[in-house]
């Protein structure tokens, strides 16, 4: 099916930090949807982005900023998780331009369901913006174990736990939510069973009333 003879249906994939949001966007993509990940488009915003770069060093200074000149993400996650200000700054700044880039992601992907990746998705209201919400859920013992073993101090991390609603706040405001505490296996089969029971069903019963 092409975009001319069907319309997208989107689906708003959110969930906590550490709950496995990119690993279940694998899934889904591996699953036959287009997938666009915010995460890669804020990754490349900070890393190629001459005006983006520009803007964080006269808001930051160097502070956030390695001796090579680029952007040192480790530094500015701490800088902004313990600085609600800084980090509502930042959001302020990066939201518009991510969102026009997502945009465009999925206008010019082929494939009629996609699935974006957004972790402030229920932060930002963007609800609106997709036709299903699916949200990630872990137990927050188990965002703090991911987190930890990422190498983020245990005070780090929990000021970028409490920077997010609750992951069971979200699941509560999703329309669909998948477990995230067990094996990724066990995430893959939940997606497939998700794709394989209502996201395809649902696209060829839109397609049929074109």
């Amino acid at each position: 099916m092409s975009g001319e003879d069907t319309e997208k249906i989107l689906v708003g994939l959110t969930g906590g930090i550490a709950c496995g949001k990119s690993v279940a966007l694998n899934f889904f993509r591996d699953s036959g949807l287009g997938a666009v990940s915010t995460d890669l488009i804020t990754h490349r915003l900070l890393s190629e982005d001459e005006m983006v770069k520009k803007a964080l060093r006269k808001e930051y200074g160097d502070a956030v900023f390695s001796v090579e000149g680029t952007v040192d993400k480790r530094r500015l996650g701490h800088l902004i998780f313990s600085n609600p200000s800084k980090r509502r700054w930042l959001e302020e700044f990066l939201h518009p331009l991510i969102r026009n880039e997502w945009l465009n992601a999925v206008a010019n992907l082929e494939e009629n369901l996609v699935a974006v990746e957004l972790p402030l998705l229920f932060e930002n209201s963007l609800e609106s913006e997709f036709d299903f919400v699916v949200s990630i859920f872990s137990n927050p013992k188990t965002q703090m174990h991911r987190l930890l073993e990422r190498g983020l101090e245990r005070l780090e991390a929990r000021n970028r736990l409490d920077a997010q609603l609750p992951t069971a706040l979200k699941a509560r405001r999703a329309d669909f939510v998948l477990l995230g505490d067990g094996e990724t296996s066990y995430l893959g089969k939940q997606v497939e069973c998700l794709c394989r029971n209502f996201l395809f069903p649902k696209l060829a019963s839109s397609s049929s009333f074109k």
